[in-house]
């Protein structure tokens, strides 16, 4: 069986093509996992740079050239530009497929153009899901409206085209397209109750096949083994670019718990730093003093410093407006702490409320404060969900099953197509 992927990442060859590897390791675990199955993996993705096709550990690369992405001059020039290059990369996906001839093309996500190529294919086509951008677009100013962003973002996020209404308006435009290669799709890979309705929604006549996701490797092997909570709570958060990822709700969570008294904390934010883009812009417009409120944005960390992290705090914090399956919290439960999230998109699906942990109203800052402090109380309760988070984890994220369901699916989707 011949498969070609096409992923917004490089995937397994990040590393070889001096890539930040701690970018999209669920995609580049799974490829570990199928190049043992009798199959011949390849994986397209988009470069900005003109790279011939390559082998690396058993996979076959093809490097689709797209101008100007890979320097900042070319990105900011794109963006002044606004130019739709679909059509023309178009027919540069349809050459990679003549090269790999595959007997089942693999999307991973549609926040690309990727899946466009469907009907100009005579071969069969499964979509992963991993955000809806139609649904984040819909949830984009959540507690940072359009006006507030305007008003507080620096003069140089607008001169350099990085402003929030810029981003939302590439959002938007990539919604319009992403509803197209919906409507293209007969075949879809998700996880969570809300990524198989709007899936149906948005394409009711297509397949939907249940498709976990294999976890970074380390997150496998840690655990979380407090026996109590010392005197400082400490909080963690992993945290990707976004407005509608909750960052004002870190703040005004963190000023609750300090005017409230009742608990002493720190609350470390991973993948922020303060000269960030939104994090100066949040910080302007709630008049936010970091060290007051005992935030340490501490940036991007490879895998083993964030389980050092995850595993030596005492408890994690998912706070963002809507997401589909977050793989950070997945991760946090696969290593068995105690977790408070958001109850948007489908994190319902992946923790279960009073079970494996607490799930609030996104955005609702009085209620994390209070479930922080619930939790900073009763450490027996905390650490039995964190232990039933775990057990759920390991099994939703086992490598072996995964893997077989995954072929289990590409041969299904290629019956389908007999």
């Amino acid at each position: 069986m011949k498969i070609l992927w096409f992923a917004n990442l490089p995937c397994g060859a990040a590393q070889k093509l001096g890539m930040n590897v701690n970018i999209g390791g669920w995609l580049s675990s799974l490829e570990e996992q199928l190049v043992s199955e009798d199959i011949t993996l390849s994986v397209a993705f988009y470069w900005g740079e003109k790279l011939e096709p390559f082998v690396y550990r058993k996979t076959t690369y093809y490097p689709i050239f797209r101008k100007g992405s890979h320097s900042k001059f070319g990105r900011l020039i794109g963006r002044i530009l606004d130019q739709n290059t679909d059509d023309a990369e178009l027919k540069q996906l349809l050459e990679t497929i003549d090269l790999a001839q595959p007997d089942l093309i693999h999307i991973h996500g549609t926040e690309n153009n990727f899946g466009l190529i469907q009907g100009l294919v005579n071969i069969p086509v499964v979509v992963s899901i991993q955000g809806i951008i139609s649904v984040y677009a819909e949830k984009y100013f959540s507690g940072i409206s359009k006006m507030q962003a305007i008003l507080h973002e620096k003069l140089s996020a607008k001169l350099l085209y990085k402003s929030a209404g810029y981003r939302y308006r590439n959002l938007k435009q990539a919604a319009v397209r992403e509803l197209k290669i919906y409507r293209k799709t007969n075949f879809f890979i998700g996880r969570t109750d809300w990524d198989r309705r709007i899936s149906q929604l948005l394409s009711p006549s297509s397949q939907y096949f249940i498709g976990n996701e294999i976890l970074r490797g380390s997150f496998y092997k840690a655990s979380w083994t407090k026996t109590a909570f010392g005197q400082k709570i400490k909080i963690a958060t992993v945290m990707s670019d976004g407005l509608y990822k909750g960052m004002e709700t870190i703040i005004k969570t963190a000023k609750l718990l300090i005017d409230g008294g009742q608990i002493d904390f720190e609350w470390i934010v991973i993948g922020q730093e303060e000269s960030n883009d939104l994090v100066k812009l949040t910080k302007s417009l709630l008049k936010a003093d970091f060290e007051k409120l005992n935030l340490k944005f501490v940036g991007s960390k490879t895998e083993n410093e964030i389980v050092e992290i995850l595993t030596t705090a005492d408890i994690y914090c998912q706070v963002s407006h809507i997401e589909n399956s977050p793989n950070s919290l997945c991760e946090a439960m696969l290593v068995g702490m105690p977790i408070i999230a958001s109850f948007a998109g489908g994190t319902d699906s992946i923790l279960t409320h009073h079970k494996e942990g607490i799930l609030v109203q996104a955005g609702d800052p009085y209620s994390f404060a209070g479930a922080i402090i619930e939790l900073s109380r009763k450490f027996d309760t905390a650490a039995a969900y964190g232990k039933a988070a775990s057990i759920k984890a390991l099994s939703r994220h086992d490598r072996d099953d995964i893997r077989r369901n995954t072929m289990n699916t590409y041969r299904e989707v290629l019956k389908f197509n007999n």
